[in-house]
């Protein structure tokens, strides 16, 4: 192979790479099994492609767990009128979404309530019910 070729299928295969980190939503989520946890927020990642919640929550003994709210990217999340900001650690936070295929404590966070207000934090396009 031709060294200009190599380097080329070097770069494309680079490329390549970060698209398949991201995956969709029906690859990771279940649109029948919708849910609704209501907590404290405990850590915000504002990453790409997507930012992810962690909410403390009540379980029915009374101990707390940690669920993981994957929403959108911080780009979609500010065009949505929700900034790094407006939420802060310690935040009693209700958030809808569904529920992981493998019964983890992960959910695609559709709806983030602070206060009353609710902020969209799916993905449009995604596959997830509503395409919101």
């Amino acid at each position: 192979m031709k060294p200009k070729l190599m380097i080329l299928a070097a770069a494309w295969g680079l490329l390549a790479i970060p698209a398949g980190a991201h995956h969709s939503f029906a690859a990771e989520f279940d649109g029948q099994k919708p849910m609704r946890i209501d907590g404290t927020l405990s850590k915000i990642e504002w990453t790409n492609p997507h930012s992810y919640f962690y909410v403390d929550v009540k379980d029915e003994r009374g101990n707390a767990v940690t669920w993981i709210c994957s929403g959108a990217n911080p780009g979609q999340l500010t065009r949505r009128g929700f900034k790094r900001g407006d939420v802060k650690l310690g935040d009693k936070l209700v958030v809808d979404g569904y529920a992981a295929k493998d019964g983890s404590r992960l959910m695609d966070a559709r709806r983030i309530y602070l206060n009353g207000k609710a902020i969209f934090g799916g993905s449009e396009g995604d596959g997830g019910p509503g395409g919101q």
